[in-house]
């Protein structure tokens, strides 16, 4: 009795069909990213601000000066309406005498449980020092309602030691 042998060539293109039909049927992800750029004087961010249509939120750090601000932009006006402020510098203990400070920073998704009457951003910023040899992670919420004219303060979440500080 003759057996039936399978043929390479036709499990192959079995293979890809089944392959395909697999990718045109699964669910497609949405890819969210998070932009960050800097240089020796200042930093800049993008954090994502909510899964809906909300978009980002902005932050520059001034090196010079540790200050951190941010906005973010409203799909309806255009305009940024609410804008963030706070003074890292005083977070990581850099000293005044400090010539220049090493900061760097970028932006991650996270999704963290409301509380109080603000919703908290579906993202973190995580700003480090070189010379203090900390991380710290700032989170911010977006309130429900109109904008304010008054910068909110980011929350300083957490933050590690990543080396040992520098004296300076």
């Amino acid at each position: 009795m003759k057996s039936l042998k399978p043929s390479p060539a036709l499990m192959l293109v079995i293979g890809f069909i089944l392959g395909a039909a697999f990718m045109v049927l699964r669910p497609q992800q949405t890819i969210h990213a998070a932009a960050a750029n800097s240089n020796d004087k200042f930093s800049m961010a993008t954090v994502p601000v909510t899964t809906v249509g909300d978009g980002e939120a902005v932050f520059v750090l001034d090196h010079l000066t540790g200050v951190l601000r941010g906005g973010v932009i409203s799909s309806q006006t255009g305009g940024f309406a609410y804008t963030y402020l706070r003074n890292v510098a005083a977070d990581f203990q850099v000293n005044p005498a400090t010539p220049e400070p090493k900061y760097s920073m970028v932006g991650g998704p996270i999704q963290l449980r409301a509380s109080g009457g603000n919703q908290p951003a579906n993202g973190v910023l995580y700003v480090a020092e070189l010379t203090s040899g900390a991380v710290v992670a700032y989170g911010f919420s977006v309130p429900r309602g109109r904008g304010s004219a008054v910068p909110m303060e980011l929350v300083r979440l957490d933050g590690f030691a990543f080396r040992e500080a520098v004296g300076g």
